[in-house]
């Protein structure tokens, strides 16, 4: 070996191999390579050897594995499916993957001991170092053949431990990271969807009367609408909105509810429920139109995951404006940019719901409702309606316009009453027979059940209004069958025949006109159940009717428990809403004893309302929130009625004591009546209600300067440190009156604004009681009546 070959031969990796730049570095967040990078670059060998090049092979081999390590790490974090966050985040995850860490450690190792054999190797430059070279030349071979062994399984063990190789702990740090953020991302889109409003209008949300299906009937019926479904109905030219009408008690909302089932237990259906919403009459938010898009939004975006990402994005920027909007704003921006915005290739047919259209309240608005769906319908190809409803005017004028003619396909349950009485027979047969002490009678009377049948006319209600009231009678079921088959004259139709018969075999006339307490207490139930904004409690009755206890709530609904019930809610409510239209209806309703008067009614009612209006039950109100009694009313539902209402005068009565006491104060302390920009004012309520009354005028200028009054003492009391009770003067009043809003304004040439001395003594002393009252209150009871909790 000659000397110019025994110079010392460097194996200087770090500068010239494995130094790599610290920004490289950095670019790939694996900790320990620089550290590997260093180690390496004082390993200083003096020979030269085939064994020296096998393990100068071995660095470059490690350089290059370095390399890869880097570029891995920086491919994975740039594919990241995120932002600029969610790359920072995984660039973390992989500097702390605790196998990674485990291989840069072993590595670490390795190389501090290559640096120590790499001492023990003999030579140097010069004659010293040639002669220690060639004394030491086979143990030189030796250590460097075993530095090469270490290094060779280090970069076994450094690339691929237990079969995983250094690319897979990226990917799995990869993935598991990616699993992460989409399971945040999947919570955030969760949070928003829940941030939709909506109602809980969906099929299964539905209660049995809308819902009791008796399979084995209408099969006429759905398997058109199987037909219909698969896009081959009608034949001449498929429609993809399909119209179901037919009067009150003809099944429509059984039909409806039996489809939304058939088609979400079906595995491969033609057509997919994407949405439904049940329109029931008098349940606030299902009555209403407010909430019918975004609902609909909501059900599409947890029942078609294909959709979800595009309602959530319209309903970001939507959801900015505030959460409740007009119906306008909800369709066009929240449910019609969403669907318009997911591709169509995508979409499959896809079904929309929509029962008892006629059982909104806001009927004016329905039309437009309407429009936008077929507005939608002839927008996405892939979109489907069914809808449910008797046949008004305000929604045929748009679904059975010819403008509409192209899309909607319109069946009339009419149509089909053959088909609906043969329904009506087989449910009639299979029930009324399991009932005690009838199979015996129909055993005897074979052609009872063809009778009773023919009576019905294809009516799915009557049958089950037939059957509730002979299940609550089983004695004498001849007398039974008699009295339902007799019907009320050829001017009454089957169901109103039969309403009146369970009247009056529940409470029969000649009692109600000997008992004329217990009629008295007939007529207020009946008042609530057909009246009431809201379905009561029976709970509710009995706190503002009078003479009605609880007892006889449940004894009148007992006694009619063949249209009404207690449901789920704890609400009386009829077992259809057409018992309720009877009631009110006199051409309808035959007999005076059970007809409700309407504007009579409302002015019961409001009466009742009022009247309970006190400072125990409002402090009743405020502290107890699991109250069956619905107190609203007392508070502010009597303004409705009170629209609605005939004058009488126990309602006059009620009015005067109203406004002449501390009952408004007790309104107005919550309720800000003389702000400007109402839908409406209390004050043109009692106005228009007492028009044909000499004591309007009275009345209405008590309400206006004593509620003045109440809301500059109110003010002036709250503002004051010490809480010290105001003093309200005349010219107080009279100045504030000049600034009420101009709907009150119109009212005051017709009023009597002068405040005597003695009317400021009464008010003042009115609102000391009031005050009095409200400090005898607990500490919390206090803080109810916003005084703050220092009193």
């Amino acid at each position: 070996m000659s000397p110019r070959r025994l110079v010392d031969v460097t194996l200087d990796i770090a500068p010239s191999i494995l130094e790599l730049a610290e920004s490289a570095l950095a670019l790939a967040p694996v900790p320990g390579l620089p550290l590997i990078a260093k180690g390496l670059g004082f390993i200083v060998v003096r020979e030269n050897s085939e064994e020296l090049d096998a393990f100068l092979a071995q660095a470059k081999e490690l350089e290059a594995v370095i390399e890869r390590t880097i570029q891995k790490a920086e491919t994975v974090v740039e594919e990241c499916d995120g932002n600029d966050h969610d790359k920072k985040e995984l660039a973390e995850k992989i500097k702390h993957s605790e196998k990674l860490q485990e291989r840069t450690r072993d590595l670490l190792g390795t190389i501090g001991e290559l640096q120590g054999s790499a001492g023990e190797l003999k030579g140097g430059a010069g004659f010293c170092g040639f002669f220690k070279g060639a004394i030491y030349s086979s143990r030189n071979q030796a250590v460097l053949s075993d530095m090469k062994k270490e290094m060779a399984q280090a970069l076994r063990i450094f690339k691929i431990r237990g079969s995983i190789s250094i690319e897979n702990i990226f990917d799995e740090v990869a993935l598991a990271t990616k699993e992460i953020q989409r399971q945040l991302r999947e919570a955030e889109d969760l949070k928003i969807i829940e941030s939709i409003p909506w109602a809980s209008a969906g099929y299964r949300s539905v209660d049995e009367l809308k819902s009791g299906f008796m399979q084995g009937t209408r099969k006429n019926l759905f398997a058109e609408l199987d037909l219909w479904s698969a896009g081959r109905f009608p034949e001449c030219g498929p429609k993809r909105f399909y119209l179901l009408s037919g009067g009150a008690g003809m099944g429509k909302s059984s039909v409806t509810h039996q489809l939304c089932v058939r088609l979400d237990a079906a595995r491969e259906p033609s057509l997919r429920l994407g949405a439904s919403f049940f329109f029931v009459r008098g349940a606030g938010d299902l009555e209403s139109t407010s909430l019918f898009f975004s609902t609909f939004a909501r059900q599409l975006a947890l029942s078609r995951p294909v959709l979800r990402p595009y309602i959530i994005s319209a309903a970001r920027e939507y959801l900015q404006h505030g959460e409740r909007q007009q119906m306008h704003h909800t369709f066009q921006e929240l449910l019609r940019k969403a669907l318009t915005a997911a591709p169509v290739s995508e979409q499959v047919p896809t079904l929309l719901v929509v029962d008892g259209m006629d059982e909104c309240k806001d009927r004016a608005l329905v039309p437009d409702l309407l429009r936008y769906l077929l507005e939608l319908v002839r927008e996405l190809p892939w979109l489907h309606v069914f809808a449910a409803s008797r046949p008004e005017p305000h929604i045929l004028s748009v679904l059975a316009s010819p403008g509409s003619a192209d899309l909607v396909h319109h069946r009339r349950l009419d149509d089909t009453l053959m088909d609906g009485s043969d329904d009506v027979k087989r449910y009639l047969s299979d029930v009324v027979p399991k009932i005690p002490s009838y199979a015996d009678f129909l055993r005897k009377h074979p052609d009872a059940l063809e009778r009773l049948a023919r009576r019905a006319g294809g009516l799915f209600i009557f049958a089950r209004i037939v059957v509730n009231f002979f299940d609550t009678i089983h004695d004498h079921p001849e007398e039974q069958f008699e009295l339902v088959l007799s019907g009320g004259g050829t001017a009454l139709s089957p169901l109103d025949a039969l309403y009146l018969q369970i009247l009056r075999s529940a409470f029969p006339p000649e009692t109600l006109r000997t008992l004329p307490a217990r009629h008295k207490r007939l007529l207020s139930l009946l008042r609530f159940v057909a009246l009431a904004r809201h379905p009561p409690t029976p709970e509710t009755i009995a706190f503002y009717a009078r003479g009605l206890s609880l007892d006889d709530v449940f004894t009148v609904v007992d006694h009619l428990r063949s249209v009404l019930l207690v449901n789920m809610n704890g609400r009386v409510v009829p077992l259809h809403a057409s018992f309720c239209e009877f009631l009110v209806d006199e051409g309808r309703c035959s007999d005076a004893l059970y007809h409700v008067n309407s504007s009579e009614g409302h002015a019961y009612l409001a009466t009742a309302f009022l009247a309970s209006s006190s400072f125990e039950n409002y402090a009743e109100a405020l502290v107890n929130e699991s109250t069956h009694v619905d107190y609203l009313a007392m508070k502010i539902g009597w303004r409705e009625h009170l629209k609605q209402a005939k004058h009488t005068a126990d309602l006059e009565a009620q009015l005067s004591q109203f406004v002449h006491s501390i009952q408004l104060a007790l309104y107005l302390w919550f309720y800000k009546e003389f702000e400007p920009r109402r839908k409406d004012y209390r004050i043109r309520c009692i106005w228009n209600c007492l028009q044909p009354c000499r004591a309007r005028t009275a009345i209405c200028s008590e309400f206006l300067k004593f509620g003045l009054y109440i809301e500059l003492w109110q003010s002036a009391m709250l503002n004051s440190p010490g809480l010290k009770l105001p003093r309200i003067s005349s010219g107080d009043i009279i100045r504030t009156s000049q600034t009420l809003p101009s709907e009150i304004q119109e009212l005051l040439p017709n009023l009597d604004l002068t405040v005597e001395s003695d009317d400021l003594i009464r008010y003042q002393a009115i609102m000391k009681s009031f005050m009095t009252e409200i400090m005898k209150q607990d500490e919390r009871a206090r803080s109810l009546w916003c005084l703050g909790l220092d009193m």
